[in-house]
């Protein structure tokens, strides 16, 4: 029987099984893609670096005059009080993600022993700001995500907060 060709039957049941092979196996292929896929992709939640930088980077807590972060908010009017120095837009002063996995929300603060208010969050407790940047207004918000009535202050400028005095939930530079 040597040279002869395999019965029909037993060539197709080959041919199954070799097709059988690549359909799980092209299945579980795609059903690893799709895990990759799903597992490495970041989360709704997933930190905004620049939001938290406002709230954990040095520059925040040094001398408004000596910070790399240019905008400043004061505590109380007339730039006197404690401070808080922004170099980021802040979509919520009342909760920075920090973190993946991170539970909390953390509030924006008035620096710790820098005045009148020290401590307190700067949300809705605000009643001055300074702008030291030399190219970009700083714009300060009623409310959360850049939504309401809002401060301008051009580049250099800064003073008593009018339209979102001790009302003050956001803050973006334009």
């Amino acid at each position: 029987m040597t040279g002869e060709k395999p019965a029909i039957g037993y060539h197709n049941r080959r041919n199954g099984d070799i097709m059988r092979r690549f359909v799980v196996r092209g299945a579980l292929g795609a059903a690893a893609t799709a895990f990759l896929l799903i597992a490495t992709s970041a989360p709704a939640n997933a930190v905004n670096v620049p939001e938290s930088r406002n709230l954990l980077d040095p520059p925040s807590c040094e001398s408004p005059s000596g910070s790399s972060f240019r905008f400043s908010f004061r505590y109380n009017s007339n730039l006197s009080g404690a401070w808080k120095n922004l170099g980021y837009a802040h979509a919520n002063f009342a909760a920075t993600d920090i973190g993946v996995g991170d539970p909390f929300d953390y509030p924006l603060e008035f620096c710790s022993g820098t005045g009148n208010g020290a401590g307190q969050g700067i949300k809705n407790n605000a009643a001055s700001a300074r702008n030291r940047h030399s190219s970009y207004s700083g714009r300060v918000y009623y409310n959360s995500w850049w939504q309401g009535a809002y401060n301008n202050f051009l580049p250099g400028t800064g003073g008593n907060l009018t339209s979102t005095y001790n009302n003050n939930a956001s803050f973006q530079w334009l």
